[in-house]
């Protein structure tokens, strides 16, 4: 029987190797509207919301851009012609047995990649303290090609971490309880903010981050998921907001983890009585694990393989985010060596990552097609006779298997958009309106 992602094999007959291909757990992984033409099931991150005006954080509010986003694109399409003439180099030459995909790493900005990469690995195995708010710097970093300075990006997480400790202290709470510091992490990325700056008679008014609705899949310029951007404009999406809300947690010393459902990714986090609560920063909202459920698209095997609704743990989210620094290459140079040995290190520390597991996919696609393509496109009863092509036709299609086997499903762009109007059904009900953290004074 064809396999549902085999429908689309031969219909994208050319340069296949150079489409992009989104994935991402998310935002990554993230609904696929608008989506990029891909061969596999790719994971779009966003989570899309009603547009709204929100205004700037009173530290935020003379902040630049930490790149220039057209030097970035300009910089893609030269690496589009370096690909394009490296994909020529082979074609029409049959006999050899053995055809690879094209080697970037001589490409200007690679060697940023493998340096992020080394460190991410170093944390991953125990040679550095492990720091989400490190490991996310080193992936938006990277992409935009090391010029992101890393002292003004700390400065503005230190400043949401003042703003916290300070309304707390504002209202009494005690700045030792754990719940306490995860809820003023919540009201400060949702909630309007006001509170004195000591020394002075200012006030200081911090207004919540709201929903990106322009280009909030990252389709036009990768950098709008990124933590860095939601730092300088005050708006993200479901792949930016809940890093965020991980990083203030780990500067407050309190635990938060990351989760998924699909498509879309949510922080976890636990009271004193071991009560788990759901943070769905784009909403707003506290939401209770049956919202995600609502959708249809968590399968049994899904949960029983752990790719949904559990809490990440701080390696986990760090072998995550190596995914991700896998496809910000793709992003600005195509599939080579590079993005399975991410890939690879990543599943080794997060083996039922699914947003990895689909960027293999489309790595094992990249790579089948790119060398069918040079064999002649032989029609799949010929393939066989092309030993290493067929050979790679196989193990793509081993990499649907995987998918499916680990329950994984695409989430059409209408089931989703109902999923959300349930959500915010959700977010009225009165268990999900109780703030633990005015129950936490001292």
């Amino acid at each position: 029987m064809k396999h549902k992602y085999f429908s689309l094999f031969y219909k994208l007959m050319t340069n296949i190797f150079f489409v992009f291909c989104y994935t991402a757990h998310a935002q990554v992984p993230q609904i696929e509207v608008p989506r990029s033409a891909t061969l596999t099931p790719n994971v779009i991150i966003g989570f899309p919301g009603k547009p709204s005006v929100g205004g700037n954080t009173y530290f935020n509010l003379h902040s630049k851009q930490v790149q220039n986003n057209e030097d970035v694109i300009k910089e893609v399409e030269a690496n589009e012609k370096s690909r394009m003439a490296l994909g020529k180099t082979q074609i029409n030459d049959y006999s050899i047995k053995h055809i690879s995909l094209p080697d970037f790493q001589n490409l200007s900005g690679t060697d940023c990649f493998r340096t992020a990469r080394k460190e991410l690995t170093e944390m991953l195995q125990g040679k550095r303290k492990m720091s989400i708010k490190r490991a996310i710097f080193l992936t938006e970093n990277a992409y935009f090609g090391n010029k992101m300075n890393y002292q003004k990006y700390n400065a503005e997480i230190q400043n949401l971490k003042n703003i916290c400790l300070l309304k707390m202290k504002d209202e009494g709470l005690n700045p030792n309880d754990d719940m306490a510091k995860k809820m003023m992490i919540f009201r400060v990325m949702t909630d309007v903010i006001n509170v004195k700056e000591p020394g002075t008679e200012k006030t200081i008014i911090h207004y919540p981050m709201k929903y990106d609705f322009e280009d909030y899949a990252g389709n036009k310029e990768l950098s709008q998921l990124f933590v860095s951007k939601l730092l300088t404009k005050n708006s993200g999406q479901c792949h930016s907001m809940p890093l965020l809300f991980l990083i203030l947690s780990e500067e407050l010393n309190t635990d938060a983890h990351l989760a998924f459902s699909p498509q879309h990714s949510f922080i976890k986090f636990q009271d004193k009585e071991g009560r788990w609560y759901n943070a769905e920063l784009t909403r707003g909202a506290l939401i209770s694990d049956d919202s995600y459920m609502s959708s249809g698209f968590i399968k049994a095997e899904a949960l029983k393989n752990k790719l949904y609704l559990d809490p990440l743990s701080k390696e986990q989210a760090i072998a995550h985010l190596l995914a991700e620094l896998g496809r910000n290459y793709i992003r600005r140079y195509g599939y080579d060596g590079f993005v399975k040995e991410c890939l690879n290190t990543s599943l080794k520390y997060y083996s039922n990552d699914i947003y990895a597991y689909t960027i293999n996919a489309d790595y094992n696609t990249a790579r089948a097609m790119y060398v069918i393509e040079r064999c002649g496109m032989p029609s799949k009863k010929d393939l066989p006779r092309y030993p290493q092509a067929y050979e790679l036709y196989k193990k793509m299609h081993q990499s649907y298997a995987i998918l499916d086997s680990l329950g994984y499903e695409d989430m059409p762009a209408d089931v989703y958009q109902n999923w959300l109007q349930q959500v915010e059904k959700e977010k009225v009900k009165p268990e999900n309106q109780l703030f633990p953290i005015k129950q936490i004074k001292k």
